[in-house]
């Protein structure tokens, strides 16, 4: 049972939000990539080989965010015993997240965590001016029962069962569906302490 679109609901309803803000950005840099490559000098053959082996090598650098905990941290911290995690790449925002599910359902449990980070967002976020500070605060605007939460990263709010916290530079969202118990909330935030410090 992949839960995984429903955990990033928030994120993906600020996304198409953001995402006409962009647009005509993008299709100006389309057309100025375009003249780029009739530019080049054919006298630059030796340096040819190593400006085509560098595109490969440019993507987004991406975080193993199911690297970040173990199965038994999510044991000890759900009370079941979880995969090792699911990991995705969000093209249209820049994100990475990791979803886990326990393998002991009925009740299934599931646990996600995301992050976006500056430096590393969608080209069309990035176009539009925005960051990781920008994503929290107008996720948080969106979120009219979020509550405070002290002492984790620069700032964090809890809404239900998800927890968003700004850190630096990065905007971290982790979600249980585990239900909103005192005991699942509490798990997630232990989580959320291990992963940000």
């Amino acid at each position: 049972m992949r839960l995984s679109t429903a955990i990033s609901a928030p994120l993906l309803v600020l996304t198409l939000a953001l995402a006409g803000c962009g647009g005509d950005d993008s299709d100006d840099d389309d057309s100025s990539a375009g003249d780029a490559p009739s530019s080049q000098a054919p006298d630059d053959e030796t340096e040819e080989p190593e400006d085509s082996e560098e595109p490969e090598d440019e993507g987004p650098e991406q975080v193993d965010v199911c690297g970040l905990i173990t199965t038994a941290d999510l044991e000890a911290a759900f009370g079941s015993p979880f995969d090792e995690g699911e990991f995705t790449h969000q093209e249209q925002t820049g994100g990475d997240q990791c979803v886990w599910n326990n393998s002991d359902a009925p009740p299934v449990k599931v646990f996600s965590v995301t992050v976006l980070r500056d430096g590393h967002l969608s080209e069309g976020f990035e176009g539009a001016g925005v960051t990781a500070e920008s994503l929290h605060e107008d996720t948080k605007a969106l979120t009219p029962d979020a509550e405070a939460v002290d002492g984790l990263g620069d700032d964090a709010y809890l809404a239900g069962t998800q927890l968003a916290v700004l850190d630096g530079g990065s905007f971290w969202t982790f979600s249980t569906v585990t239900g909103d118990s005192p005991e699942a909330i509490a798990g997630m935030q232990s989580l959320a302490e291990k992963i940000i410090g």
